[in-house]
């Protein structure tokens, strides 16, 4: 089990924060090294020697079965990408690959008995914050200052604070839809562990198939989708 959830014998089942490894990191009062930064740059690790091995001795045409699969999943990211956004948008293709692969992988870190990255709520709202921001961007972007203002007093003059609040609406549903969807799939394994113990097996591994597995893939492919939905719906130029 992840290690947030910790099985009492007598008292039940609490859910914690994750740990924290370092406190006053560098000597910085508050600054600290915590289990999910750790467990991220593992996931970074693992995402980088995946790369190294299928980009090994590519062809034109694809001889490997490795090579063919990695082809196929570049070419449903950039149907996607073009499908939601638009061709226009194609420089965001493998932004959009990364940031599914990154949280998917981190989705999946409690199989390893490692702690969910994406059941900590910071991790969830950082990630929020670059769509956040990449939403901005594109709004300057394409209608300039005076585009950028309007966008929010449109369709009236009356309706700018009804606008601002959407806009930090946005990121923090995002940001929490994922938390909450992590967590809750962590703390109900927890529930039916702690309710069945050694009674029975077979439960508990369909609810780590469908929770571990299904919902990390599931959670990941939602967050990219509402992120590319929320860009490309930021264009002041219609």
């Amino acid at each position: 089990m992840p290690t947030a959830l910790m099985l009492a014998s007598e008292g039940g089942i609490t859910v914690n924060g994750p740990l924290v490894v370092v406190d006053n990191l560098f000597g910085i009062p508050g600054f600290k090294l915590t289990e999910s930064i750790i467990v991220q740059w593992i996931v970074i690790a693992i995402l980088l020697a995946v790369v190294l091995i299928i980009s090994r001795n590519l062809k034109v045409i694809p001889e490997t079965k490795k090579q063919m699969a990695a082809e196929w999943i570049v070419s449903f990211f950039i149907d996607t990408v073009d499908t939601t956004m638009g061709k226009k948008y194609n420089k965001y293709r493998c932004y959009i690959m990364a940031l599914f692969c990154f949280i998917m992988i981190q989705n999946l870190m409690g199989l390893l008995g490692l702690r969910n990255p994406t059941a900590d709520v910071s991790v969830t709202g950082t990630l929020a914050v670059i769509t956040f921001c990449m939403v901005q961007y594109n709004k300057g972007k394409t209608g300039k200052f005076k585009g950028f203002m309007k966008s929010f007093i449109e369709p009236l003059p009356f309706m700018l604070p009804f606008n601002i609040i959407g806009e930090f609406a946005n990121p923090l549903a995002l940001a929490l839809r994922l938390f909450g969807n992590m967590i809750a799939g962590t703390v109900i394994n927890a529930l039916i562990y702690f309710a069945l113990g050694k009674l029975a097996i077979l439960i508990p591994a369909i609810a780590s198939l469908y929770f571990d597995i299904f919902s990390a893939v599931m959670q990941a492919y939602i967050f990219i989708m509402l992120s590319m939905s929320y860009i490309s719906s930021a264009d002041c130029e219609g």
